[in-house]
């Protein structure tokens, strides 16, 4: 009998870690598995047809947010081509409603609810040798006209759990390859699936770290870890990112989801010292309003977490990711204001602003009606409004996200940002703003390349009376030119085509070959000019911002490791 377990991502770099851990799993028990790997981006006729050319007796499903309709869809088609193919559906959007789902959709014949190593390979033994389905954990099945739940297995232990990675990662290239050293979260946060399982299992140490050297050996660029709380337990962080930082092999990047105020001041000055890049963290801030944190059961102090975020930020060596979701109870449009306000005041590299997804298991989702929210019946499953935010209310914050993403989150516009947050009266007005002119602009409805988007920054500045148009250029330019040697430029740069008099002199001075051009040995002056970059301000772009000539070198070869951007040195003495 051939099984085929099938993962839809939701983008080309991720790569699925519940098929893997069933492949290798079901191999340990003598039961051959296949898998294939898919995104949600590409026809379902394709998807489609590589499932049916390998032929399989059963067909399993690793079912998500993102893939649900998807995944329905190719179910119902296999079914209609070939009925006797066996549909297995398994992963959190089918866990909690597994007999509902049975019994409306007649394509899937088995569902299993929770972890799925131990009950998938036992459903493939069970069905290759015509065995009862009774003993079946967590298995959800059809017994004649009746739809049958089993009971749930135990929890794994996380030393059984295998290790899916093998010396050929040709197929993980340019994908994002995740890792788990622990299941389950020690907070009941109401809106996340996290909370439902009790307790948390960690995996040996030992076996943890050699798993790491593999990732170690292997130079992969970035690992993800999917615990749900990687700093929940002290000893077991310790010893991991002592490990990492001890053997460090100046390439691969660790990313973890941690909670902030959790870190003592011993651990952030250890972390301090690790090297730029080798740590990644994204912190779930949710909210800063008390009442909703409350409400939430979350726990944390954001005064304590901001404190922390900070002197962990004082280093400069590690990326800082904060999270808020719009869409809480007890948070309304003003509230949340302050919220976003709260995060931004300790200037993130990434503001990420989710949107809250009322998830099938979750407590919130067994209270809805009685916080009054709104949201889709189908998946995602996010929410359209609450008691306290109108549905307006939350698409105006989905237009300020993306004005975040694009402006904020990019960092390809970051001084003159500065700028205008420096006039606004916070943040998220400017933010507001910005989203409020691209929709009355219809600006949003049509694809913007990269030197349109500065064109629309400098022309919403435009309309806005405090601004001063020319500084706001200047700043802009700026940003253009710290990322790469433009090519082209946006319409309000207007530019000669010829190299300037004061460049060609600047390039020919023989005094700053072994300073400012040491890393460009033995190139001519031409050469240098196509590789480097001399720019005319009358702007201070790199002090206050006050009228005044400045001239600016870009190094390109001198890149700033956590922003990518060139080197910039003020030679307005060597030029004038």
């Amino acid at each position: 009998m051939k099984t085929l377990l099938v993962g839809i991502n939701a983008k080309f770099i991720h790569s699925n870690l519940a098929i893997r851990y069933m492949e290798k799993y079901a191999a340990r028990r003598g039961v051959s598995v296949a898998t294939a790997e898919f995104t949600i981006n590409q026809s379902i006729d394709l998807i489609m047809d590589h499932i049916m050319d390998a032929y399989p007796d059963v067909v399993g499903f690793s079912c998500y947010l993102w893939n649900i309709e998807m995944v329905r869809q190719l179910a119902m088609m296999i079914k209609q081509v070939r009925p006797k193919v066996k549909i297995l559906f398994g992963g959190p959007e089918v866990s909690y409603d597994s007999e509902l789902l049975m019994s409306s959709d007649m394509a899937v014949d088995y569902v299993i609810s929770g972890e799925g190593e131990v009950s998938t390979t036992a459903l493939i033994e069970a069905l290759s040798k015509g065995l009862s389905l009774d003993h079946v954990p967590g298995l959800t099945y059809r017994q004649e006209s009746k739809v049958v739940k089993n009971l749930a297995g135990h929890p794994m232990a996380m030393a059984e759990v295998p290790f899916v990675y093998e010396d050929d990662l040709s197929s993980l290239a340019n994908k994002i390859i995740y890792y788990e050293t622990s299941r389950g979260c020690p907070y009941k946060c109401q809106y996340c699936l996290s909370s439902i399982e009790k307790g948390v299992r960690f995996r040996p140490i030992e076996m943890v770290k050699e798993e790491l050297q593999f990732f170690l050996d292997h130079q992969v660029p970035q690992v993800k870890f999917v615990d749900r709380t990687f700093n929940a337990n002290k000893k077991h962080t310790w010893a991991i990112w002592h490990y990492l930082h001890e053997h460090d092999n100046g390439v691969t990047n660790f990313h973890f989801e941690i909670t902030a105020d959790l870190l003592d001041d011993a651990t952030i000055e250890f972390l301090t010292k690790v090297r730029p890049g080798l740590f990644q963290f994204e912190v779930g801030v949710q909210s800063t309003h008390e009442p909703t944190i409350i409400t939430l059961e979350r726990k944390v102090d954001f005064e304590k977490l901001k404190d922390k975020v900070i002197k962990v930020m004082v280093g400069g060596n590690i990326h800082m990711h904060l999270d808020l979701i719009a869409g809480l109870p007890k948070e309304d449009y003003p509230t949340f204001r302050q919220s976003f306000n709260d995060v931004m005041a300790i200037r993130p590299e990434q503001l990420q602003l989710g949107f809250l997804k009322v998830l099938k298991g979750s407590r919130i989702h067994q209270l809805q009606r009685e916080y009054d929210i709104t949201y889709r019946q189908f998946a995602p499953y996010e929410v359209l409004s609450t008691k306290e935010m109108s549905y307006e209310d939350l698409r105006r914050l989905k237009r300020i996200e993306e004005m975040l993403e694009v402006y904020y989150n990019s960092h390809q516009f970051e001084t003159a940002i500065d700028y205008l947050t420096g006039l606004c009266s916070s943040p998220f007005d400017l933010f507001e703003g910005m989203a409020d002119w691209w929709h009355e602009q219809g600006l949003f409805d049509m694809p913007h390349n990269k030197l349109k988007l500065y064109e629309l920054l400098e022309s919403y500045g435009s309309k806005v009376d405090y601004v001063d148009v020319p500084r706001l250029r200047n700043y802009l330019k700026h940003d253009l030119i710290l990322r790469e040697k433009p090519k082209k430029w946006p319409a309000f740069i207007q530019r000669e085509e010829k190299v300037s008099p004061q460049a060609r002199c600047f390039y020919q001075n023989e005094a700053l070959r072994e300073t400012l051009f040491a890393n460009y040995e033995g190139m001519s002056a031409k050469q240098l000019t196509r590789m480097t970059h001399l720019e005319c301000y009358e702007y201070d772009v790199l002090g206050d911002g006050e009228k005044s000539v400045r001239w600016l070198f870009y190094d390109y070869r001198d890149r700033d490791f956590m922003t990518g951007c060139g080197a910039v040195v003020n030679v307005t003495a060597l030029v004038l």
